[in-house]
């Protein structure tokens, strides 16, 4: 496990989105580096609020809670008033869509499995982007 501080983390969330502006409209580069985006937003907001200075300190009072992948555990963590969806159709291996996890969805983008339904992607991308103007809000708070 990997440890950064809180400006770090706050850094990476503002780069990794505009990265994610770059690339081109419903790309998977583009949507993996969004949910990576959120994912460091929220874990500095979470350290922000906690008035804890890096993930480490965060390992050591409170374990590995905080430092998952599961964006909807952060979500709720980090009191976040609506829920992402738990799971996605992607074909991967096949022509038959297969569910994926929430939790392993940036690996699944990061693969190159493609979204059954484009209006769950689409649905996905609205989602991400209202926890981003959430977020914008809470962490300038």
């Amino acid at each position: 496990m990997i440890h950064v501080s809180q400006k770090k983390l706050d850094k990476s969330y503002r780069h990794l989105k505009q990265e994610y502006k770059k690339n081109s409209s419903g790309s998977n580069a583009g949507l993996l580096l969004f949910v990576y985006a959120v994912e460091s937003g929220v874990k500095a907001l979470l350290l922000k609020r906690k008035h804890i200075t890096d993930t480490f300190k965060l390992w050591k009072n409170e374990g590995t809670e905080n430092l998952t992948h599961d964006l909807r555990r952060l979500l709720t963590n980090a009191s976040y008033p609506h829920r992402l969806p738990e799971n996605f159709k992607f074909l991967t291996r096949s022509k038959a869509p297969e569910t994926v996890s929430l939790v392993d969805l940036h690996q699944t983008l990061r693969y190159g499995g493609t979204f059954f339904d484009s209006n769950e992607k689409n649905s996905l991308e609205t989602k991400l982007q209202k926890i981003d103007s959430w977020l914008q809000e809470e962490l300038t708070s």
